[in-house]
Order: C-alpha cells, then structure tokens, then sequence
C-alpha cells in the first residue's frame, strides 16, 4: 500500500505539474495573442501609411515627369540663349576693345580737372543736358547717394563732398559692376 501510496503521489504530483503547464501555457497564449491582435493593428495602421506612401511616390512621380518634360525644354531653351550670348559676348568684347581708348582718354583728362572746375559746375544753375548727363553717372556710380538723379540732387550729394576729386581720380573701373554702368 506504501508503494501505490507514493505512486499516486506521484501520479499526482506529475498532473498538477501538467495542470500547471498547461495554465501556464493558457496565460502565455492569451498574452501572445494580446500581442498579436496589437501588432496587427500596428500592422494596419502601417498598411494605410505604406498604401499613402506609394499613392504620394505615385504622385510625385508624376510631376516630377513633368518637371522633367520642363527641364529639358528649359535646357534645350538655354542652349540656343548660350549661342545667342556667345555672340554678344564678342560683340561686347569688341566694343571693349573700342572703349578702352576712351576711357584712357578720359583717365588724363581727370587729371586736368581740379577743385576750381567743380565748384563752377556746382554754381551752375540750370547746366547744360550734356554736364548733368555726366554728373548723373557720377551719381550712379557714387556710393553714398540714394534717390533720383536731378541737378538738386547731383549738386547736394556728388558735388557737395569734399572727397570727390579723390575719389574719382582713384576711382576702379574694374570694379563697376554691369547694372552700375547701364
């Protein structure tokens, strides 16, 4: 009786043993399903952004075909404009060549203007078109003046400054910028 005694202990030892397996197993298979019923809604929810992602790839795929299509219109626009600008950049070019007489023409010709000369200019009241025409692109190219090129304006900003003669005779043409000089 002793030996049965300890073999149904043992039996029964053994099945709750099971048993507890088996609770165990229960509670980890309703925590996994948890789990899983949430990452299938991760899931889900990742679908619609992937389904959004390809939809907005798709879309912008589009334009940027279009864009494209536009780019090279453009390119091919810009290479007839670059033939067009070589060929004014020769004929600048030449006309550079040409000016460049002028302008060392006019570099001596500074050297004869002293301060007398420009007070006379400054005194006149109603100058000629051609002496405001060339106060006005000393206007232009001065630094500090703002507004329009009027004689009022010329005489109180360009002809009013004491360093005018300094500056014009140490003036760098090679730093005119293209808009200045228009």
């Amino acid at each position: 009786m002793g030996d049965k005694r300890k073999l149904f202990d043992n039996n029964v030892r053994r099945l709750e043993g099971g048993l507890t397996t088996l609770a165990k197993a229960q509670e980890d298979t309703e925590a996994l399903s948890k789990e899983l019923a949430i990452q299938n809604a991760e899931i889900a929810k990742k679908s619609v952004i992937v389904a959004d992602l390809i939809k907005d790839i798709t879309e912008k795929s589009e334009v940027a075909a279009v864009q494209q299509k536009s780019a090279a219109e453009k390119k091919d626009f810009l290479d007839k404009q670059s033939v067009v600008i070589a060929k004014e950049e020769a004929e600048a070019a030449i006309a550079l060549e040409e000016a460049i007489p002028a302008l060392e023409a006019a570099k001596i010709a500074l050297q004869n203007v002293n301060k007398a000369a420009l007070d006379e200019v400054k005194a006149l009241a109603n100058p000629s078109a051609t002496i405001v025409d060339v106060c006005a692109v000393c206007f232009f190219l001065y630094p500090k003046t703002t507004g329009n090129p009027e004689w009022p304006a010329i005489k109180a900003q360009v002809l009013s400054d004491m360093r005018l003669l300094d500056g014009l005779k140490s003036y760098d043409v090679e730093k005119t910028k293209h808009n200045n000089a228009l």
